[in-house]
């Protein structure tokens, strides 16, 4: 399963759709109803790509700091992965408990991704709508992904900054929310995978010719 979502993201030879990949990819790994990913830009980190979150959401969590109580900031400031299994039990949630009732998740995971030198590269969490953790082996799997998935962010950069990327790719998801799409890529539900399970064959290409 690491090797097929590793080929996916090796395969995307624009920034842009790198992070699109790895979005779905780590959607699908979790089994959860929503995502986001989030690029730094000085000391916080904005919001650059997200699946089914909600226009007040995006405006809630458009540019966050270490020092905010969300899972996101908390995962920021500490530099590993923060799971919140139920967010109404959270006490450091508390402000944003409001946002997650509206929106519709209980619990969330954010795990940022460093390069091989060190530097840190953003966020990708996943929320649900239910009280969950997701499994050892999910977050083992997920851990393993954004460490190459860094490296291959930072490869397909080039010259540019990443800063300069983070504020493009947070204009362009605002710009498309402001117009009502609330996403880049259209709204579609992934489907999970199973840590050990080969993917199905689509009935049509097991097809034999005629």
């Amino acid at each position: 399963m690491l090797a097929q979502m590793t080929a996916r993201l090796r395969a995307q030879d624009t920034f842009e759709s790198c992070v699109q990949t790895m979005l779905d990819d780590v959607v699908a790994l979790h089994g959860a109803e929503f995502g986001d990913i989030q690029l730094p830009i000085g000391d916080e980190i904005v919001l650059v790509a997200q699946r089914n979150l909600p226009a007040h959401f995006l405006q809630t969590f458009r540019r966050v700091s270490k020092d905010d109580g969300c899972v996101c900031g908390r995962a920021l400031r500490l530099r590993d992965s923060i799971v919140v299994p139920d967010i109404e039990r959270d006490e450091h949630f508390a402000p944003f408990v409001m946002e997650a009732r509206t929106t519709g998740f209980r619990s969330v995971q954010s795990t940022p991704m460093f390069a091989q030198d060190g530097s840190f590269m953003g966020m990708i969490s996943t929320l649900f709508a239910n009280p969950h953790t997701p499994s050892a082996i999910e977050m083992a799997t997920l851990k393993s992904y954004v460490s190459m998935a860094a490296a291959h962010l930072s490869e397909l950069l080039g010259t540019v900054r990443l800063e300069e990327k983070a504020s493009q790719m947070n204009v362009t998801l605002y710009a498309a929310s402001d117009r009502g799409a609330g996403s880049q890529v259209p709204h579609r539900r992934v489907k999970k995978i199973i840590p050990g399970k080969k993917p199905r064959t689509p009935r049509a290409d097991r097809r034999k010719p005629r």
